[in-house]
C-alpha cells in the first residue's frame, strides 16, 4: 500500500515539475517574441523616420533654390515628393506626424518660482518627426529634423497620402515657406503671441 502511495506522489510531483518547466519555457518564449516584435517595430519606425527626413532635406533644397514669388494672399506649390511608405509595419498600424518649430521655447531663458531662480530643462525647439504605432505594442519614436529654416506640418497614416509638398505663400506682403506632409486643408503658422 505504501509503495503505491509513494509512486502516486512521485507521479504527481513529476507532473507538477513538468508543468512548472512548461510554464517557464512558454513565458521565456513569449518574452523573447514580445521583445523581438518591439525591436522590429522600433527599427521599422526608425527607417521610416529616416526616409521622411531625407525626403524633407531633398524637397527643402528644391524649394530653397526656387525663385517663385507668389502674389499677396496666394500660395505656390514649388515641389512635391511622393513617399513610398509601407501600409503597415510588422502588421501594425502606424502614423507619422511632422511637428513644427516652436518659437515659444526660445523665449523662455530663466524664470523664478517662489523667489527662487529656476533654470528650466528646455528641449530643442527644432522641428521633429514623430513616428508611432497606433496599436499594441504602442511605441513612439521622435527624431529631430536637421536645422532648416522652413516650418513643417502634417501627418500620414499607414503610408496613405504620404506626399511631401513645399509651398511658398504670401501673407499680407510677407513670404513664408512651408513643407507639408499629407493632405492639409489649411496652412498654419504662429508668428506672435500677445
Amino acid at each position: 500500500m505504501q509503495k503505491g502511495q509513494s509512486q502516486l506522489i512521485e507521479y504527481v510531483l513529476t507532473i507538477l515539475f513538468s508543468v512548472v518547466i512548461l510554464i517557464g519555457v512558454t513565458a521565456l518564449i513569449y518574452s523573447f517574441y514580445n521583445n523581438a516584435q518591439k525591436q522590429d517595430v522600433q527599427n521599422s519606425l526608425n527607417e521610416i523616420s529616416l526616409e521622411v527626413s531625407n525626403a524633407i532635406l531633398k524637397i527643402y533644397q528644391q524649394g530653397k533654390s526656387s525663385t517663385a514669388n507668389p502674389a499677396n494672399s496666394t500660395s505656390v506649390l514649388i515641389a512635391s515628393v511622393n513617399l513610398n511608405l509601407p501600409q503597415k509595419i510588422s502588421n501594425k498600424n502606424y502614423e507619422i506626424d511632422l511637428i513644427r518649430i516652436n518659437p515659444l521655447f526660445t523665449s523662455v531663458i530663466n524664470f523664478t518660482v517662489g523667489g527662487i531662480n529656476v533654470t528650466p530643462s528646455i528641449q530643442t525647439s527644432g522641428a521633429k518627426i514623430v513616428a508611432k504605432t497606433t496599436e499594441d505594442p504602442k511605441i513612439t519614436l521622435t527624431k529631430d529634423l536637421p536645422n532648416i529654416d522652413v516650418n513643417v506640418q502634417g501627418s500620414a497614416f499607414n503610408g496613405q497620402n504620404a506626399t511631401l509638398k513645399y509651398y511658398r505663400y504670401n501673407f499680407n506682403g510677407t513670404v513664408y515657406d512651408k513643407i507639408i506632409l499629407g493632405e492639409q486643408g489649411i496652412i498654419i503658422d504662429i508668428t506672435q503671441i500677445s
